[in-house]
């Protein structure tokens, strides 16, 4: 009987204590809110960082975040934040934006290699919602199927049983493409396979070695892919598709 006395105890005190540490991350996010919109970008950098150090993370911090780095000028920091903020929520169409006016104040311009119809299209319609809303979507998806399906073998009208059989087709193909979208979403939410170039000019390796072969140079801001890594050292891609090695030191990785 003490036992379950005590994990109740330790169950409420835990719960007690993320219902204030919610409360003061709503509180510290409006104060820096507040604090960005008077033209204080440092104040309002240090509360939205405090959230941060809670453990907590979302699209809205860090968009807010890569808006007080872009008006400080510290462009580096404000794309990485922008591509958190994509990263937890793809269908951002803000952070997407001003991302795009964030890229611009940096140095490297580089022609992505094009992308065929068909990712295009599926990248497209992928990035229509977050993770989470994908995950929503399937169990609406699924419980349509159930009630086609109920539908299909129960009703005695003709109409009502084509009805339930070609809906179902429907709401299968929905149910199908949303737990995918959920699951590619998620799997990229929780890896970390890009990354910021954090270094004001950054020489790019031939192999993970400081006395190898210089390939290119990269400027801050630039946005790499993460391939693989060794001994303080990440073989990076770029969007044009040369492959190359970075320390670790001059990237950010999200």
């Amino acid at each position: 009987m003490k036992r379950y006395t005590l994990l109740i105890i330790i169950t409420f005190a835990a719960l007690t204590m993320k219902a204030q540490t919610e409360t003061l991350n709503e509180q510290w996010f409006e104060q820096a809110n507040a604090a960005y919109n008077d033209g204080n970008y440092d104040s309002a950098m240090r509360l939205y960082e405090r959230i941060l150090d809670t453990d907590v993370e979302s699209a809205p911090l860090y968009y807010n975040m890569g808006n007080a780095y872009y008006k400080m000028r510290e462009y580096p920091m404000a794309i990485y934040c922008y591509e958190k903020a994509l990263k937890i929520d793809p269908s951002d169409d803000d952070a997407r934006t001003n991302l795009e006016i964030a890229n611009l104040a940096i140095v490297d311009k580089i022609e992505p290699v094009p992308q065929s119809f068909i990712v295009r299209g599926w990248n497209g319609m992928k990035h229509w919602l977050s993770g989470d809303q994908w995950a929503y979507v399937s169990l609406v998806a699924f419980a349509l199927v159930l009630l086609a399906a109920g539908l299909f073998l129960r009703a005695h009208h003709t109409g009502l049983r084509k009805l339930g059989f070609f809906g179902g087709i429907v709401v299968v193909l929905v149910f199908t493409l949303s737990v995918l979208f959920a699951a590619q979403l998620k799997r990229a939410s929780l890896i970390q396979d890009q990354a910021i170039v954090m270094t004001p000019t950054v020489t790019v390796k031939s192999s993970p070695n400081t006395a190898s072969v210089d390939l290119f140079v990269l400027h801050e801001g630039t946005k790499v892919s993460l391939l693989d890594g060794a001994d303080g050292w990440s073989k990076i891609k770029i969007a044009n598709g040369s492959i190359g090695w970075l320390q670790d030191d001059f990237i950010r990785p999200f």
